[in-house]
């Protein structure tokens, strides 16, 4: 009875490493106290149905969802928490069933949203450009089926912060005015943006001064080509060649006053 016992304690030990496997990632980022608060629609509308505390963003609800008040289909979650980071790049690697948004300061780094990505583990680079407390905010989207969200970063370059890209050369024979290489409205902080070749919309935040239908309306707008401040839904023209014979072309101001657009 005594060998038994041996053994099957023995057993348990060996085991005990794959049963905390799933239960926390697998490079461990440092505790946070997340806010985690979630709704019973695909929208993040109202009021969260539930709101909880966690360590992690490190979940898998399988066909469930993570509470009694949480549909287990067509539910959404905002996790969002001040989390300490040394001034690096930090390399972020989530995978979501099925949708997610990575915003960080305020900046969007990564949107998911129909792109048909669910179930793949995305990385993205994210410069902290200080020492200190960040504010990190991760949207999830759940549809149908499996259900399950992954969180983890880790440094990409210890120590360093990687220098925005260049700006691309203009065309030969493109005479349009050159982009601003840092805007501010009082919609947002578009440098990221500029500096990333980004749609307008990703670092677009409404301060209350327009309803969601607005956004809507950002997210058709043709990508900026010339970023510089501007009066929203103003029009100008800009030649579009060097040789004077060539007539301008009209542009219209993006609705983020952050730079202007072809006119179709």
């Amino acid at each position: 009875m005594k060998r038994l016992f041996l053994v099957l304690l023995a057993l348990t030990i060996l085991a005990l490493p794959l049963a905390l496997a799933g239960s926390a990632p697998a490079n461990a980022q440092p505790a946070g106290n997340w806010r985690a608060d979630y709704f019973n629609n695909p929208d993040w509308a109202g009021s969260p149905v539930l709101t909880q505390f966690v360590p992690f963003v490190w979940f898998n609800w399988g066909y469930g969802s993570p509470g009694p008040m949480v549909p287990v289909d067509n539910f959404t979650a905002r996790y969002t928490a001040d989390l300490f980071f040394y001034a690096a790049a930090y390399r972020f690697d989530i995978t979501a069933d099925d949708e997610f948004v990575l915003i960080v300061d305020g900046v969007t780094y990564m949107d998911t949203r129909g792109a048909g990505l669910s179930g793949k583990t995305i990385s993205v680079v994210v410069p902290m450009m200080w020492q200190g407390n960040h504010r990190v905010e991760i949207l999830y989207r759940e549809w149908t089926q499996l259900a399950y969200f992954y969180v983890n970063w880790q440094l990409n370059k210890p120590g360093t912060v990687p220098p925005p890209p260049p700006p691309p050369p203009p065309p030969v024979g493109d005479c349009r005015p050159t982009s601003d290489t840092s805007v501010k409205t009082r919609f947002g902080d578009y440098t990221p943006c500029i500096q990333q070749g980004l749609h307008q919309k990703q670092c677009f935040q409404s301060d209350g001064a327009w309803n969601s239908p607005n956004l809507g309306s950002i997210e058709m707008e043709p990508s900026i080509e010339i970023w510089r401040a501007c009066p929203a839904d103003s029009t100008t023209t800009f030649p579009v060649s060097c040789d004077p014979a060539v007539p301008q072309k009209a542009y219209k101001c993006s609705k983020t006053e952050a730079g202007y657009f072809p006119e179709p």
